[in-house]
């Protein structure tokens, strides 16, 4: 058995919370979160231990799992004493706000033989998953990626790195794995079309992304904070006599009001291979993903 400990107890940290419930070979000790009134409600909620102070459990060696699922602004902070107590750890993506940290907090991790797994949840995604199934050998030639939300709170989308770290990440990591390669040119172009206020915080709301990749395979993203319908996610595959189309492989009965509902049954699948191998997964393509985001970012800067 197991035993774990999820950080950050917002929405997605409570999902995690009832995943691990879940999955046999873990039992959830202990949560934790900097709000009190939250820690213990979902203490009780879930029947586990909660603490004022981090490092009791922490240093707690009965306690082999951690999942980082607190605001982004913390993961490195998180990172650096779980990797100093050789934890075994799922961190939501990314890993770091700090670009030029990546490569330093790969080698720790590298060096600790810490087992780790970066959330990208989405390639567990039942729709998602059936279409790289379909594709088997065949090769992308265009790949067309629309993301639209209804979420304009700016300070969320700062607060997690941006539209291209917020949004973006899964993302560029489905393209990259959808075209078996790695972007070698990228042209972005972003304003506030929907929300003037985020460009006064540096951030946008809307964005067209274009990149070509070392196959040759041709990506275009589109992204917004505006959306009538809610949730608007879709995934549109081209390539050589064929057209895979997400649309077609989401169940149509189901209206999806938010990705937490879409993407939901992605969580568990993710976390538990990862408890299931019991070693790094998807550590190498959340880097990559981090830094097509921040090459995004430099793009869209430029290109003001």
């Amino acid at each position: 058995m197991i035993k774990s400990c999820v950080i950050g107890l917002s929405k997605i940290g409570q999902i995690h919370c009832s995943n691990l419930k879940k999955i046999k070979k873990t039992k959830l000790s202990y949560v934790y979160d900097k709000n009190q009134n939250l820690r213990k409600k979902i203490s009780q909620k879930y029947k586990c231990s909660t603490e004022n102070n981090f490092n009791k459990i922490l240093k707690d060696k009965s306690i082999k799992l951690f999942v980082i699922a607190s605001p982004t602004t913390t993961h490195e902070y998180y990172l650096k004493k779980l990797i100093a107590h050789k934890k075994m750890i799922y961190c939501e993506k990314p890993i770091s706000l700090n670009a030029e940290k990546i490569n330093l907090l790969e080698r720790k991790i590298k060096f600790n033989k810490i087992n780790i797994c970066i959330g990208l949840n989405r390639r567990y995604t039942d729709a998602y998953v059936q279409m790289k199934k379909v594709l088997k050998k065949r090769r992308v030639k265009l790949i067309q990626i629309i993301s639209r939300s209804s979420n304009s709170d700016v300070c969320q989308s700062v607060r997690n790195g941006g539209l291209f770290m917020d949004k973006g990440f899964h993302f560029f990591d489905l393209a990259n794995w959808y075209a078996n390669s790695t972007p070698k040119k990228i042209i972005a172009m972003a304003e506030s079309i929907s929300r003037k206020k985020f460009l006064l915080r540096n951030d946008y709301s809307d964005s067209v992304i274009n990149m070509k990749f070392n196959n040759n395979t041709v990506v275009e993203f589109i992204f917004s904070r505006t959306s009538k319908l809610g949730h608007e996610e879709r995934i549109k595959l081209f390539g050589d006599n064929f057209l895979l189309d997400s649309d077609k492989f989401f169940n149509k009965k189901i209206l999806y009001k938010n990705y937490d509902i879409k993407h939901k049954n992605s969580y568990l699948k993710c976390l538990k291979e990862f408890i299931s191998k019991e070693k790094s997964i998807l550590l190498s393509e959340g880097i990559q993903a981090q830094k097509i985001c921040d090459l995004v970012l430099k793009s869209a800067r430029k290109n003001k």
